[in-house]
């Protein structure tokens, strides 16, 4: 009558069977069976059967299920909600591009995401269950525990709800540089560590620190001062160059405006120079190099080479100045200016040869020379003219003349000893080596010299025209250099008064000439025996008049194979007709 009505069919065939055969199939145990109300509903229950020792009644104990089955129900739906909420938060977590650990108040591993197991190389099982501070180095791992056991304590964060870098071991062993961030869930009392391995960072880090690093030693190795400034001036960096060069240490410089190492001219308005670039873009100064001035700490000035450049950081603008002293580089220049006019001035009124003997060695200069020519040139009548002419004029008409001289001079690469009054004495190069063909050089010279007075006398001077005397002489002299602060290259010895005594017989307009320089000068001139005279010193001597010069041929001239001049001589002829 209690049961369901599957149970009530089979219920005496149970009891008949156990009767007959004494068989227990549910005596003395219990099973669930569905049980049936009066009002006919039916609920779970737990029977269970025994027997009345030999009276042969049998009892039955009934607890109903009804309630035990709703909050089995209930909570195989919360475990499974449970199980769905763990999937979710482990899909979050293996979501995570960081590593994440969930530990217990033990320090015992709760959890960890697929990157955890990434980054440490060990696998998810592991780990859990295992303490934390098998990712830790050694120590580390060692009083982790006590830093647990003593929050718990105190309550004291030290770590939690923070970050910081921290070091992390990996199965292998291996260390690495890792951001740590700690929080707590109060309700489970899980802590969960947030791991982001930042060796990468670290190492371009660093990367970017040694090139920063390399930059400042290279700036620093740098001869040349250099400044970086911001668009209002200030300036932002300066090597050590800078600070030998102005005399202001870094920290002076840093934070100041680059008008400091300005002039006071200059620095008023170099504001203004900045801020008119930036408005118009207009380059003055920027990739160009100029000489400035610039001041030191001291206040004192100096000259330098100025170049500067232009950097766009990420929109700001900054300038960058290198700036080279060339205080030492302008007087070298200066002094070598000087030395150059003053060699030039040597180079003037001495030989090249001689002159260069002088500055190797500065101590007498005296030679012996077998071989040359000597030309003096007189102004006929010089006394009785220039005595009615004023010292200005005399001094005009005297520089006109001889420096139409002095052109023929350098043509034929001869060597002008001195004028004394209205005196020229010209003479071949006073050199050994250099004096294959001295003699012709000088004749053609002398030829010139008269053409030279003609140009002269074709302008109409103005107290009236010229006429000259010329004698040339060769032979052995002594040359040599004499003084100290106005250095003369003269000669002396037989030859040089042959040839004034040559000057002082001769004709006016006319060059004469010895015998001994009719054979050394060559075929390609015109003598004419003018005969025999009585010179004082000398006695009889033949003489001769130089008359003409053949025309020098381009390919054989008589200077070819003298590099310096040969150019001159070939182009002396055309030349002379612009006296």
């Amino acid at each position: 009558k209690i049961m369901a009505e599957k149970n009530a069919t089979d219920h005496d065939n149970y009891v008949k069977n156990y009767v007959e055969t004494g068989i227990k199939k549910i005596m003395g145990t219990q099973r669930e069976v569905i049980a049936r109300r009066k009002d006919g509903s039916t609920f779970p229950c737990v029977m269970g059967l025994s027997e009345c020792g030999k009276s042969g009644l049998i009892c039955g104990f009934i607890r109903d299920l009804t309630h035990d089955k709703a909050s089995n129900a209930t909570l195989v739906w919360k475990n499974a909600e449970v199980v769905a909420n763990r999937n979710l938060i482990m899909s979050i977590m293996d979501a995570s591009f960081h590593a994440i650990f969930v530990i217990d108040r033990k320090c015992i591993i709760q959890m960890v995401n697929a990157k955890s197991c990434e980054v440490f190389g060990w696998k998810r099982d592991e780990l859990i269950g295992h303490n934390i501070n098998v990712i830790m180095p050694p120590g580390i791992a060692e009083h982790h525990d006590s830093y647990m056991t003593n929050y718990i304590k105190t309550g004291t964060k030290k770590m939690i709800g923070t970050q910081r870098e921290v070091t992390a071991q990996r199965k292998d062993g291996s260390i690495f540089n890792c951001k740590l961030g700690i929080s707590e869930t109060k309700e489970s009392g899980l802590i969960c560590g947030f791991i982001l391995d930042v060796t990468t960072e670290k190492a371009a880090e660093a990367e970017i620190l040694a090139k920063q690093r390399l930059t400042e030693k290279i700036i620093d190795a740098a001869f040349d001062a250099l400044f970086v400034i911001n668009e209002r001036g200030i300036i932002e960096m300066v090597n050590t160059a800078s600070t030998a060069v102005f005399g202001w240490s870094q920290e002076e410089f840093i934070g100041q405006n680059i008008s400091i190492i300005m002039p006071p001219d200059h620095a008023a308005n170099h504001n203004g120079y900045l801020s008119r670039y930036l408005k118009t873009g207009f380059k003055k100064m920027i990739g160009k190099e100029r000489e400035v001035e610039a001041r030191r700490k001291d206040g004192s000035t100096f000259p330098c080479i100025l170049g500067m450049s232009e950097v766009d950081d990420l929109g700001s603008k900054q300038f960058v100045g290198f700036i080279r002293d060339v205080t030492i580089q302008k007087s070298l220049l200066l002094a070598q200016a000087e030395r150059e006019a003053s060699d030039s001035l040597l180079y003037n009124i001495l030989p090249e040869h001689i002159a260069k003997r002088l500055k190797e060695d500065p101590s007498h200069i005296a030679d012996l020379y077998n071989n040359t020519t000597i030309l003096f040139a007189d102004i006929v009548g010089f006394t009785d003219r220039t005595s009615v002419m004023s010292p200005h004029d005399v001094v005009v008409m005297l520089n006109d003349i001889f420096s139409r001289f002095d052109y023929l001079v350098d043509i034929y690469d001869l060597n002008k000893v001195k004028t004394i009054g209205d005196c020229y004495m010209v003479t071949s190069i006073p050199s050994d080596e250099l004096e294959h063909d001295g003699c012709s050089r000088v004749c053609r010279f002398a030829l010139d010299m008269m053409k030279a007075v003609r140009s002269f006398n074709n302008t109409g001077p103005r107290h009236g025209q010229i006429n000259f005397r010329i004698g040339i002489a060769t032979g052995q002299v002594v040359a040599g250099v004499v003084g100290t602060k106005r250095f003369l290259f003269d000669m002396w010895g037989d030859a040089v008064n042959v040839a004034a005594r040559m000057e002082q017989s001769g004709l006016a307009g006319q060059i004469q000439v010895t015998k001994e320089v009719v054979e050394s000068a060559g075929p390609d001139f015109t003598f004419e025996r003018r005969g025999t005279l009585s010179i004082k010193g000398k006695g009889k001597m033949e003489v001769f008049i130089l008359k003409s010069a053949h025309e020098l041929n381009r390919k054989h001239s008589a200077l070819d194979g003298r590099k310096p001049n040969s150019s001159r001589a070939l182009r002396s002829a055309s030349m002379i007709d612009n006296f």
